[in-house]
């Protein structure tokens, strides 16, 4: 996954875990920019995101203002989910990018 500074790019995680994904009740996915860079976070709950139970998928769209809120640098990704019987869970951190334009701001 890299997402470039002012798009509006549509991530797309795919679970790899026996979970039911029909009893999630809480679900964060947060993308942080590492340690060293000016310190930036966004988080998408489960009424921000779509979930598909059978190809196991939850997908989020970024808008514009997201992604130009973090500077071209490398970010860390990661999402965690509560079940209606309260087991929680966590996926491993992924580092992506974020990738640089040469014209800053909204189009």
């Amino acid at each position: 996954m890299s997402i470039i500074r002012g798009t509006t790019p549509t991530v797309t995680i795919h679970v790899n875990s026996n979970i039911d994904m029909t009893q999630i009740a809480e679900l964060w996915i947060t993308f942080r920019t590492k340690p060293g860079v000016p310190q930036k976070e966004k988080t998408f709950t489960l009424d921000s995101t779509s979930i598909d139970p059978v190809e196991k998928t939850v997908t989020l769209i970024l808008s514009q203002e997201d992604t130009l809120a973090f500077a071209e640098s490398a970010i860390n990704v990661q999402m965690r989910v509560r079940m209606n019987d309260d087991m929680a869970y966590a996926s491993s951190i992924i580092e992506t990018s974020i990738g640089k334009i040469l014209k800053d701001g909204v189009i």
